[in-house]
């Protein structure tokens, strides 16, 4: 799991059935009049701005936003205080037109898409951005495709956010293509919205970029029995008002108590610290954790506490009390898009985090609801273990570090 943030191994240079991702494998630069348009404006505000593809106009004068969306666009910056030329600088995801066989624009393939990758990488290198607008549901595949692998969705999912993505260490800001706007002008509702994710994009260039400590250096990973009981204790006698926890299991459903059980559990109640353990399973120390969990001086958090609500019912008659906190359905109330509420996607878009599961998660999934995964392959050896309790940890953190942040966007008290 180390070194997830390398911009290297996220965009490596590779190979598909149709042959390397590269101009000449690509070939639309053959039949256009400005083939690889290069990067235009002076980016004196340190934003860059990305469309999908030139149309015919920025074909012939071969500078990006020439046409009639890049006039609207060039408008709406100037109302927002910002000159697109002079304080952007603009680049495509696709850098040559795409064309149908009567020579009209086309939506670039996913393929063309990832032809040009490696030109909108370089830019991004070259120029430093600390605000990367992403006009459209083309360049979002571009920028966040190859590292949100769980169904990337379309522009509606990402719009919206100003996500602080370590690995440009800049504000990605996707949004609407001007394009669509012009579509929807009768409709009115999209223009709003499109004016919001701008205004909330814009608001970033005074915003220092936050700087965060290695998660993974956050997380105490305890193996030794007589140490986790010692946590355990520990926890009973400070009793903090908020915890946040989190358990990995041998599926999804507990209910066949003979084939499931719980692994591992970790707990977090500061935002630079959490603790992962192997799941006790002496009398004891599962005392202890029964005494945690109902204790009702130190409200609960999780992500999604139905999960683990029902695992330590089933499985071991603990009730837990009391529920102060579930990060998913505070994230559906705050924004009710589908698709976002999941702690993976929430990391990403709050901090930047994404890909910490890359070592464990082939083994958290099982064919079917009722069947065990194949979690128990992690426990074979101290290192893939020690990447499971790491994984655990770090959910626990990321949990407790958002229901913070919910909760000062609702308006609650802890």
């Amino acid at each position: 799991m180390k070194s997830f943030f390398d911009l290297e191994k996220i965009h490596p240079p590779y190979k598909s059935e149709k042959g390397v991702h590269s101009c000449v494998s690509c070939g639309l630069y053959k039949d256009v009049l400005s083939p690889k348009i290069k990067p235009y404006g002076d980016c004196k505000k340190k934003i860059m701005v990305i469309g999908e593809a030139p149309g015919e106009t920025e074909d012939r004068r071969a500078k990006p936003w020439q046409g009639k969306a890049g006039r609207a666009l060039q408008r709406r910056y100037k109302q927002l205080g910002a000159d697109l030329f002079e304080d952007c600088v603009n680049i495509n995801a696709v850098n040559c037109r795409p064309t149908d066989k009567k020579g009209n624009n086309r939506t670039p393939t996913e393929f063309e898409i990832a032809c040009c990758k490696r030109k909108v990488i370089s830019a991004i290198k070259q120029y430093k951005p600390e605000i990367i607008i992403l006009h459209g549901g083309i360049p979002t595949t571009s920028i966040i495709g190859d590292r949100w692998k769980r169904n990337l969705g379309g522009i509606m999912k990402w719009r919206g956010w100003a996500i602080p993505d370590r690995l440009f260490n800049a504000w990605i800001c996707p949004t609407f293509h001007p394009s669509f706007i012009e579509r929807q002008e009768k409709e009115g509702d999209s223009e709003v919205v499109w004016d919001q994710d701008l205004k909330h994009a814009f608001s970033k260039i005074d915003e220092p970029f936050p700087q965060y400590r290695d998660e993974e250096e956050c997380v105490e990973i305890i193996t030794d029995q007589k140490e986790a009981a010692q946590l355990l204790i520990q926890i009973n006698k400070m009793k903090p008002p908020l915890l946040a926890f989190d358990i990995e299991t041998t599926g999804l459903r507990p209910y066949n108590r003979e084939v499931h059980k719980i692994v591992c559990v970790s707990f977090c109640w500061q935002e630079d610290k959490a603790y992962a353990i192997p799941f006790p399973t002496e009398k004891r120390p599962l005392s202890l954790l029964k005494r945690i969990l109902e204790n009702p001086k130190i409200g609960k958090i999780a992500a999604n506490m139905k999960y683990e609500d029902t695992w330590f019912n089933i499985l071991h008659e603990i009730h837990i009390h009391p529920w102060k906190f579930d990060t998913m359905q505070a994230a559906h109330i705050l924004d009710n898009r589908p698709g976002i509420t999941s702690l993976k996607f929430q990391a990403y878009v709050h901090f930047g985090l994404v890909g910490y599961d890359g070592a464990v998660s082939q083994y958290l999934q099982g064919s079917d609801s009722n069947l065990p995964n194949r979690i128990t392959e992690l426990l074979e050896n101290r290192s893939s273990f020690n990447e499971l309790l790491l994984y655990n940890g770090m959910d626990s953190l990321v949990t407790f570090r958002l229901a913070k942040m919910q909760m000062r966007e609702m308006g609650i008290s802890w």
